[in-house]
C-alpha cells in the first residue's frame, strides 16, 4: 500500500515536471532570440505523449501483471526524445548567447530555455525512477 501511494505521488510530480518543462518550452520558442527557431512538433508531441502515457498508467495501472506494464517504460523514453531534441536545437544558441551576444534580452530568453531543458530532464529522470513504482494497491 505505501509503494502504491508514493508511486503515484511520484507518478503526479512527474506530470508536473513534464508540464512545466512544456509550457516553458513553449514560452521559450516566442521569445526574440529562439522565435526563428520555430515550435518543433518533436518536443511538443514526445512531452505531451509523455505527460499523457504518466496520466494514463495513474489511471490504469493494476497490481497484477499486463499490456498496461509497458507505459512506465514509455513515458522516461518520450521525455528523453523531447528533451534531446530541444537541447538539440537549442544548444548552438546558448552558445553564442554565453559568449559573443550576451546582452540582458537574449539572457532573458536563454532562462526559459534553461528551465524547460531541466524540468524535461528532472521529468524524464523521475519517470524512469517512477517506473518501478506501483501505483494501485494489491487487490
Amino acid at each position: 500500500m505505501k509503494r502504491a501511494i508514493f508511486g503515484s505521488a511520484m507518478t503526479v510530480i512527474t506530470i508536473v515536471a513534464a508540464a512545466v518543462g512544456l509550457i516553458f518550452y513553449i514560452m521559450n520558442a516566442g521569445t526574440t532570440y529562439f522565435s526563428g527557431l520555430g515550435k518543433d512538433p518533436v518536443v511538443i508531441g514526445a512531452s505531451a505523449a509523455g505527460i499523457v502515457v504518466l496520466a494514463l498508467w495513474l489511471v490504469l495501472g493494476e497490481a497484477k501483471a499486463s499490456w498496461k506494464d509497458l507505459l512506465p517504460v514509455a513515458a522516461p523514453a518520450c521525455l528523453i526524445v523531447a528533451a534531446l531534441t530541444l537541447v538539440n536545437s537549442r544548444i548552438n544558441g546558448i552558445a553564442a548567447i554565453m559568449t559573443f551576444e550576451n546582452n540582458a534580452q537574449n539572457m532573458a530568453d536563454l532562462q526559459s530555455a534553461i528551465i524547460a531543458i531541466a524540468a524535461l530532464i528532472i521529468a524524464a529522470v523521475l519517470a524512469a525512477f517512477t517506473a518501478f513504482f506501483d501505483v494501485k494497491k494489491e487487490a
